[in-house]
């Protein structure tokens, strides 16, 4: 018996996922006694935590996702599996980073960087970082307006990209790429909702190289369904990829939009099925 929650993915028996659900016994049951449990992308990491405990196949597989949240989190699995990313320091809190350099003198990475705020997407909470005044007036944004309620962030070595970063989506065992690129004078983030343009064609053996890397990450983390952001130094004579952060949840414009999705989704889940027997 296959068990779906996914609305847009038919199982044998479907039931409802809603937030912060606790499972009746019933659902307990059929749960138990599924072969494959299929889940949404907005399941919580105690509702995944019971499912995974009774049944031993599911999809996604986020493993690796619960406990490494965010852009914090997304550092500590990068970094576990030696995966190649930009040069980062981790933060607990604010107060956290002015200990480190501000009391403790702990050198600071050279200008420019990048903060990044723990959560949120589209450009949301990160800023470029070019000296010390700028580097305090940002710092009292985190923590006045951004920070609350993880309080967690990051500070990321800016890469030169050159206005273009690469998207790379893996739905089960097929990979999308494409480029973002930022065209707007000033903005160095290369998000769609800032203004970035998407484009398939642009630097072709880049794009092969970026989903090696993310494949060879998947390869290692069992992560089968995720958009990854990598990006390229352009200062260097032959750039490698590097893994910027992880979106589980993530927009789907750049792959066709959500009907396309939903396909390559139903695709990627009966080929998992199949290759459980």
């Amino acid at each position: 018996m296959i068990l779906s929650f996914h609305p847009r993915v038919k199982g044998d028996v479907n039931l409802r996922l809603t937030i912060n659900k606790l499972f009746s016994d019933k659902e307990t049951r059929l749960i138990a006694s599924a072969r494959a449990t299929v889940v949404t992308q907005s399941i919580k990491a105690h509702q995944y935590g019971f499912c995974r405990r009774h049944c031993v196949n599911l999809f996604p597989n986020y493993t690796s996702r619960f406990g490494f949240e965010g852009k914090y989190g997304n550092i500590h699995l990068f970094r576990r599996f030696l995966a190649p990313h930009p040069e980062t320091s981790c933060y607990e809190s604010v107060e956290h980073f002015k200990q480190r350099h501000f009391e403790k003198k702990e050198p600071l990475m050279p200008f420019p960087f990048v903060l990044k705020g723990d959560r949120g997407g589209g450009g949301w909470a990160v800023f470029l970082i070019e000296n010390e005044d700028n580097l305090i007036t940002q710092l009292e944004v985190l923590a006045d307006k951004y920070l609350h309620p993880t309080r967690r962030f990051i500070a990321q070595a800016f890469v030169p990209h050159g206005g273009r970063d690469l998207r790379v989506v893996v739905i089960g065992r097929t990979t999308k790429a494409y480029w973002r690129c930022q065209y707007k004078p000033g903005e160095f983030r290369n998000n769609v909702g800032r203004g970035a343009v998407i484009n398939h064609d642009l630097d072709p053996d880049l794009r092969d190289e970026g989903i090696r890397c993310v494949r060879n990450f998947c390869s290692k983390t069992g992560i089968n369904l995720a958009a990854f952001d990598v990006l390229f130094d352009r200062s260097q004579r032959t750039p490698k990829a590097l893994l910027s952060e992880i979106n589980f949840l993530f927009g789907r414009k750049g792959i066709g939009g959500s009907p396309r999705f939903y396909d390559l989704l139903n695709k990627a889940v009966g080929q998992w099925i199949g290759e459980l027997n």
